[in-house]
């Protein structure tokens, strides 16, 4: 588990998944550290919002598009069959290219739009388009972070945590050049890339 800012790694500790009692773990320790975070950029796993506010009740969260565009293909697909679905999947990929105001006037409209669709149930009194509706219901729910950037232009807020994932790959391919070591000697080498390689 990585903290990171502007390339530079704050914070990391090897975790077996990543829990919210580690995550307050990491934070206190870069409170310990007496790091003042001026923002989060975050992939919107569950519980993080809540615990952010928690410990840090007046800093920005921003929710990364690329998560948002991710949830929203786990439940609709990359080629929704349904014209609800394709809107949605048109409308959540304008993200990072539209602003709040154009983006929720859009959302607004496609769930008018197709509000009676969404209701629809079958024969057992389920709702037939439950893909459609998870989707939209992600979006509601992170709609409030979804442009917090823009709120505070003088942070240069990312909308992305594209910075830390896409280091990840690079990260991984290194150890993978020194097979055959064990857990303690494989975590010495992570150390020394994360502390000294900043890409």
């Amino acid at each position: 588990m990585i903290f990171r800012t502007n390339g530079t790694n704050l914070f990391w500790n090897y975790v077996q998944s990543e829990t919210m009692i580690e995550y307050s773990f990491c934070l206190d320790k870069l409170a310990e550290s007496r790091i003042t975070p001026l923002s989060f950029t975050i992939d919107g796993r569950r519980g993080v919002f809540q615990l952010l506010k928690i410990k840090y009740p007046t800093t920005p969260i921003q929710m990364c598009h690329f998560h948002q565009v991710a949830i929203v293909t786990r439940y609709i697909t990359k080629k929704p069959k349904t014209a609800c679905g394709q809107e949605i999947r048109e409308l959540v990929l304008t993200l990072s290219k539209t602003n709040e105001e154009a983006f929720k006037n859009r959302f607004n409209n496609l769930q008018e739009k197709y509000n009676k669709f969404l209701k629809e149930k079958n024969e057992n009194g389920q709702f037939v388009h439950r893909g459609s509706r998870s989707a939209i219901r992600s979006i509601k729910i992170n709609l409030p972070y979804l442009f917090t950037y823009e709120h505070y232009p003088q942070l240069h807020i990312p909308n992305t945590s594209n910075s830390c994932d896409g280091s990840f790959g690079q990260w991984k391919g290194k150890v993978k050049l020194h097979r055959g070591m064990n857990i303690q000697r494989k975590k010495q080498v992570i150390d020394t890339f994360l502390s000294h390689f900043f890409p």
